[in-house]
């Protein structure tokens, strides 16, 4: 009898220097409680200079996972998940991250409530990603995961629709058939981190996509972060604002609004101090400071890049 193929998965990862990660994910994939026949994992290798390629292929050997693995020269995020959706095979695709270890559960959770929608064609869904539990996890870290600058899902009340700002491609599913319909995926015109998963969720809003959140759909983050670190990251998606705004102007107000971008960017020395200071308590003491005072720090550095 020839197998019914309309819930099956592609999953996707690109991948960058993150060989001992990903093999985590790889042994979490091979723990799902969904047939393995169910779901294909394409890795697209963003030109690794550790020893990804060389792992992966010793993991085929023993793995009973359908794994192709692909490897691009250096393109960032967006134009790894691009090739991968060219050769993804199944009707689904879910996107995760090479630092992203899903739960066992996590694909056939995704595909039970993707299939309870009342349009499950037109209709993405985010699952729940929290900190890996073998990693220390600071209060600046609880701060970011839950409201906004990396994961707002403090934020959401029930399960949506949501707005394409939630478009987290750590942890994501898309029917292939709505990507199909698009000119163009992700925008390979953002060189740095930072808003080209967001642009793809507004021009699916734009054409009726619709975007939930499903609890249940667990995984778990294994990528340590810092106050500094994540400064960092914030001045990526700064620069990266200005790619999007010239794309999309209608949406300055999404981006922040100019005076204000200024008055925090003249702030900057001031926010550098703090960071400094926050940096220390939060690695060394696991002392949580406020709201207000980790959100000043990580505005301010977004509005230095995105404003200058």
């Amino acid at each position: 009898m020839k197998r019914d193929n309309s819930n099956n998965v592609s999953v996707i990862i690109p991948t960058y220097n993150r060989c001992k990660i990903l093999y985590k994910v790889l042994i979490a994939l091979e723990r799902q409680t969904i047939d393995k026949y169910r779901f294909e994992v394409l890795i697209i290798d963003d030109g690794s200079t550790d020893e990804t390629a060389q792992m992966v292929k010793e993991f085929l050997i023993s793995s009973k996972l359908n794994i192709r693995y692909f490897f691009q020269e250096n393109k960032k995020q967006g134009a790894a998940r691009n090739l991968g959706i060219e050769y993804a095979e199944m009707p689904i695709i879910i996107f995760i991250g090479d630092d992203i270890v899903p739960s066992p559960h996590f694909i056939e959770s995704h595909l039970i409530f993707h299939r309870s929608l009342e349009e499950p064609n037109k209709s993405c869904v985010i699952g729940y990603t929290t900190w890996h539990k073998d990693i220390k996890v600071t209060p600046f870290m609880k701060y970011i995961g839950e409201f906004g600058h990396q994961f707002g899902y403090s934020l959401i009340e029930g399960i949506g629709p949501l707005r394409f700002n939630f478009y987290y491609t750590s942890n994501l599913l898309i029917p292939t058939s709505l990507l199909k319909t698009l000119e163009h995926v992700f925008d390979e015109d953002f060189d740095v981190y930072g808003w080209e998963d967001i642009e793809l969720g507004y021009r699916l809003e734009k054409l009726g996509t619709k975007l939930f959140y499903n609890r249940d759909g667990v995984a778990y983050h294994h990528h340590p972060v810092s106050v500094s670190s994540f400064c960092r990251r914030q001045q990526n998606v700064g620069r990266a604002s200005n790619i999007f705004l010239k794309k999309h102007p209608e949406l300055e107000w999404f981006l922040g609004d100019k005076a204000i971008l200024e008055n925090n960017a003249k702030q900057y020395f001031k926010a550098v101090i703090y960071k400094n200071i926050v940096n220390l308590v939060d690695n060394l003491f696991s002392i949580p400071v406020s709201h207000n005072i980790y959100k000043f720090i990580l505005d301010t550095h977004y509005a230095k890049a995105a404003f200058y």
